[in-house]
């Protein structure tokens, strides 16, 4: 029985956070990859630009909520401003934790726009699964989490899907396919056909790559996030004046009266701590390194358009959403959230793109779904 409290528009919260993340999968790669392979290069907003205002977006929304927190006659900016000073600077050791996936997180969410420039949006869709994969690793290395026999078998076959789609359907021989990775001017990716001949010159060497770094970092980047969040706090006394000491000697440190408030919403102080180290570091080594000749001259904003904003918005909104999921659902339905947006990407390729479905994409296309659903049972 659904609590009143978890139906919107008489819809279960559940099944609406899933509907939410289907379009949100779905929209977020189509749109990514008609905003960076429909224009010549010259003419494309810049991706580190775009990284950088999808993390502060993300930050506002982050700030709207733990404002709404706190009881109505409670909330206040200047409360707000204490508490965020207290998780930011006073508790600095513990932030700065987070600067580790913080740098991992922006450098995949730049990687997924080289991605998206250099493959089609199907296959990107369904190579980008990969990272159930490294996510596992990284939980079984750094967690010592056991997988099921059940879960062993889903990334095989995970696996084995992910290898035919990005087999090109010509290669019988190792030959061929290493002649075809490493040829850079392929116009299309793996086993799939276009006649669109105005997406620009890819690279499916390059596009493959980064994908597979992408994921290696979101595995490791969500394993380590994972580690910090479920890691015991440490125990804060509330009941000695400030300087203090325990029984051993050591100073106490007196717990906010603010951090009660606040309490339930941990998860939204740690978004935004990631962020701010995200837009920090992004500005300094990405932004400036890599296209401040080109934002001097041109603008931080050079070539945005509404599309643009709707990319930023869309990865904005994202990790929020995956994060209502997880609250409100659970892995089977996720599972088949990410298997709809699978197969919603491919048929709307088709249409958008010129895309040709080849056999040996939808076998691969089929093991990664059935691999995924498989995996959260």
């Amino acid at each position: 029985m659904v609590a009143a409290s978890s139906i919107v528009w008489g819809i279960p919260l559940k099944y609406l956070s899933l509907l939410i993340l289907v379009v949100q999968n779905s929209a977020l790669i189509l749109v990514m990859r008609y905003t960076r392979a429909s224009v010549p290069e010259d003419e494309r907003y810049l991706a580190s630009t775009a990284v950088i205002m999808s993390e502060v977006i993300k930050t506002l929304v982050c700030l709207g909520v733990l404002y709404s927190v706190p009881p109505l006659h409670r909330r206040s900016i200047s409360r707000l401003g204490s508490f965020l000073q207290y998780e930011l600077i006073t508790k600095w050791r513990e932030a700065s934790k987070l600067a580790f996936p913080a740098v991992l997180y922006l450098i995949q969410n730049n990687l997924q726009y080289v991605a998206a420039t250099n493959l089609d949006a199907a296959t990107f869709q369904v190579t980008y699964q990969l990272k159930i994969l490294t996510t596992a690793f990284f939980s079984v290395v750094i967690l010592h989490k056991p997988l099921s026999r059940l879960k062993w078998i889903a990334l095989g076959i995970l696996t084995i899907g992910i290898a035919l789609v990005v087999m090109p359907k010509d290669a019988v021989s190792l030959t061929g396919i290493f002649s075809y990775f490493t040829t850079s001017s392929q116009p299309v990716a793996s086993s799939v056909t276009t006649d669109d001949t105005s997406l620009g010159n890819q690279s499916n060497a390059q596009g493959f790559f980064a994908v597979l770094m992408a994921c290696v970092l979101s595995g490791l980047a969500g394993v380590y996030f994972e580690k910090i969040l479920k890691a015991p706090s440490k125990p804060v006394s509330t009941h000695v004046e400030e300087g203090g000491t325990d029984i051993e000697g050591k100073v106490m440190v007196v717990e906010e009266p603010f951090q009660e408030d606040y309490a339930p919403a941990q998860l939204w102080v740690r978004n935004i701590q990631m962020s701010f180290f995200s837009v920090l570091l992004g500005m300094i080594f990405v932004v400036l390194l890599q296209d401040g000749a080109t934002i001097a001259e041109r603008g931080f904003f050079v070539n945005y358009n509404a599309l643009t904003w709707c990319v930023i918005g869309i990865q904005a909104f994202g990790g929020l959403i995956v994060a209502l999921v997880v609250k409100y659902a659970d892995n089977i339905l996720k599972g088949f959230a990410t298997s709809i947006s699978i197969i919603l990407s491919s048929l709307l390729s088709v249409f958008l793109f010129n895309f040709s479905i080849t056999g040996t994409f939808v076998l691969g296309a089929s093991f990664v779904i059935y691999a995924t659903y498989l995996y959260g049972l």
